[in-house]
C-alpha cells in the first residue's frame, strides 16, 4: 500500500465536496441551502461516524451511503435556468461523481490488509534474524551487542512500517480527516466548535 495514496484520496474527496459547495454559490439561495445541508451531512457522517470505523479496519459503505445519495438528490432536484447556473451545475455534478469514486477508493483502502504471507515474512524474519546475529563472531562483546541492537532496531522499524501500512487510518501516523474540516467545508463545523466552546 502507498501511504501517500490514502492521503491523496482523502484530499481529493474533500476537495470535491468543497468544490460542489463553491459551485452551489451560483444557485438560488434555497437551492444553495439544500446543497450545503446535504454536503454538511455528508462530511459530518464521514468524520464523526465513518472515520472511527475505518480506524478499526472496517469499511462500512452504508454509513455514508444515504448522505451521498442526499447530495445527489439535492443536485437532481435543481433545474438550472441561466447559462451561469447551468455551467456551475454541470461542474458540481461532475465533481459529485468524482467524490463518489474517491469515497469508494477510500473505503476500499480502509478495508484492505497486508497479505498474510507478508505479515508472516516480517514477523518470522525477525524471529530468525535476531538470534542469528548472536552467532556472528566478534571478538568484542560490546561490538556484538551494538550489532545485535542495530539489527533489532532495523527489524523493529520494519515491523512498525508493516503495522502502519496495514492500518492507514489508525494510530498517530494515520491519515487525518482534517481535509473535510478546512476551506469551504469549515463553515459546516463552526457551530459545533462554538457549542463545544460554550460547554
Amino acid at each position: 500500500m502507498d501511504p501517500d495514496g490514502e492521503h491523496n484520496v482523502v484530499a481529493a474527496e474533500a476537495t470535491g465536496v468543497a468544490l460542489i459547495v463553491r459551485d452551489a454559490r451560483a444557485f438560488p439561495p434555497a437551492e444553495q441551502a439544500r446543497v450545503n445541508a446535504a454536503a454538511s451531512g455528508y462530511v459530518h457522517a464521514v468524520v464523526e461516524v465513518q472515520w472511527p470505523l475505518m480506524r478499526e479496519g472496517a469499511a462500512e459503505y452504508s454509513v455514508t451511503g444515504a448522505k451521498l445519495e442526499g447530495l445527489y438528490d439535492a443536485l437532481q432536484a435543481y433545474e438550472p435556468v441561466t447559462e451561469s447556473e447551468k455551467a456551475f451545475y454541470t461542474q458540481a455534478v461532475a465533481k459529485l461523481d468524482d467524490v463518489a469514486g474517491e469515497r469508494r477508493a477510500r473505503l476500499t483502502m480502509a478495508g484492505q490488509q497486508l497479505p498474510p504471507l507478508l505479515q508472516v515474512l516480517a514477523v518470522g524474519g525477525a524471529l530468525v534474524i535476531i538470534p542469528l546475529t548472536f552467532l556472528y563472531g566478534m571478538r568484542s562483546r560490546r561490538m556484538q551487542l551494538l550489532f545485535v541492537g542495530a539489527v533489532a532496531a532495523l527489524i523493529g522499524f520494519s515491523l512498525l512500517l508493516v503495522v502502519v501500512l496495514d492500518r492507514p487510518f489508525a494510530g498517530e501516523l494515520s491519515v487525518s480527516p482534517v481535509p473535510y474540516q478546512e476551506g469551504a467545508l469549515a463553515q459546516f463545523w463552526e457551530p459545533a466548535q462554538e457549542a463545544s466552546a460554550v460547554r
